[in-house]
C-alpha cells in the first residue's frame, strides 16, 4: 500500500515547495522547521519563503499541510520523511553534514518508538560516501534499528532553478535515487510516479554512485556554460563572428545537445559553483 502521510524536514527554499507539492497531489504533509516564523506562516496558509507559484499552491492545499517544530509528532505520524536542510560549503569546498546530522539525532530518536517501517529520504546534497559512512550509521545508532529491515533510506537530490522550483519539482527531467534496498527505492520510485506530471527516467543506484552523478550533472552542465562563454570572447575578436550562429550549429550535434550551450553571464546561483567547488575537493582527496 502507498503511503499517504509524508514529512519533510526544512522548510527553505526547497523544503517548502516540496511540502506544498506533495499537498498539492493529495498527500497529508506536516513540515519540520527550527524557525517559529517559518512554522506559523505555513500553518496560516502563507509561503515561508520567495517562490514562483508556492503562494498559490500552499492557499489550495492548505487543509492537508501542517508545520511543526515537534520532530516526534511528524516521525509517528508519517510514513516518508524528506530532509531537506542546508548543507554549507566548508573551507575546503566539500559540504558541512552539520545541519543533516543534528535532524538525523532526531528523526533517529523518533523512530525508536515506531514499530512500522519508515523510509527516510535525504534530498540536501552531500560529498559521495556521506550517506554510507556517516548518515546511515547516525541513523542507526539514534533508532536502534537496521537500515533496509527497519526502516529505508534513500539519498535523492533535486535539480531544479530557483524561481521554477515547483514547476521543475511536477516536470523533472529525471529522478536520481541511491537506494538502501529495493523496498525502499520501490516505495520512492512509487511517490514519484504519483507526484510527477510527466513520466521522468528514474535512476536508481547505490549511495556513492547517485551522489557523484549530482555533482557530475551540474558540473558537466557548467563546463557546457563555460565552454560557450569562451566561444563568445573569441567571438567578440574575430570579425564576422557570432557566438548564437555558432553554438545553435553546434547544439544540432546529438553528441552536445543544445541546452545550456549559449554564450552570455558566466554561472551562479546556490548550486553550481559550490557543486564545481565541491567536485574539486573530492578530487584532490
Amino acid at each position: 500500500m502507498q503511503p499517504q502521510n509524508i514529512s519533510v524536514v526544512g522548510l527553505g527554499k526547497l523544503g517548502a515547495p516540496l511540502a506544498a507539492v506533495l499537498a498539492y497531489k493529495g498527500y497529508s504533509v506536516i513540515g519540520v522547521d527550527t524557525n517559529d516564523q517559518y512554522v506559523q506562516l505555513v500553518n496560516q496558509g502563507k509561503a515561508p519563503v520567495v517562490e514562483t507559484g508556492l503562494s498559490e499552491l500552499i492557499q489550495q492545499s492548505h487543509s492537508r499541510l501542517l508545520a511543526t517544530t515537534d520532530y516526534q509528532e511528524a516521525i509517528t505520524q508519517t510514513e516518508i520523511t524528506f530532509i531537506i536542510v542546508p548543507t554549507p560549503s566548508t573551507p575546503e569546498g566539500g559540504f558541512s553534514l552539520k545541519y543533516v546530522l543534528t535532524a538525523i539525532e532526531q528523526i533517529g530518536k523518533a523512530l525508536r518508538e515506531k514499530t512500522t517501517f519508515h523510509l527516510v529520504v535525504l534530498t540536501s546534497t552531500v560529498m559521495p560516501g556521506a550517506t554510507l559512512n556517516e548518515v546511515q550509521p547516525a541513523l542507526e545508532k539514534f533508532s536502534g534499528k537496521r537500515c533496509g529491515q527497519d526502516f529505508g533510506l534513500c539519498y535523492n537530490p533535486e535539480f531544479i532553478a530557483l524561481g521554477s522550483v515547483v514547476r521543475d519539482m511536477l516536470n523533472p527531467d529525471f529522478i536520481l535515487m541511491g537506494e538502501s534496498d529495493g523496498r525502499s527505492g520501490d516505495l520512492l520510485t512509487k511517490l514519484y510516479q504519483q507526484v510527477c506530471d510527466n513520466q521522468p527516467k528514474i535512476a536508481r543506484m547505490n549511495f556513492v554512485n547517485a551522489e557523484l552523478t549530482k555533482l557530475a550533472v551540474n558540473t558537466f552542465v557548467t563546463t557546457k556554460i563555460s565552454y560557450a562563454n569562451m566561444l563568445s570572447q573569441v567571438c567578440e575578436h574575430l570579425p564576422g563572428s557570432n557566438v548564437d550562429t555558432v553554438t545553435a550549429a553546434l547544439g544540432l550535434d546529438s553528441r552536445i545537445g543544445s541546452k545550456y550551450l549559449k554564450g552570455g553571464l558566466g554561472y551562479g546561483g546556490p548550486c553550481f559553483p559550490r557543486d564545481n567547488l565541491a567536485f574539486v575537493h573530492l578530487s584532490r582527496q
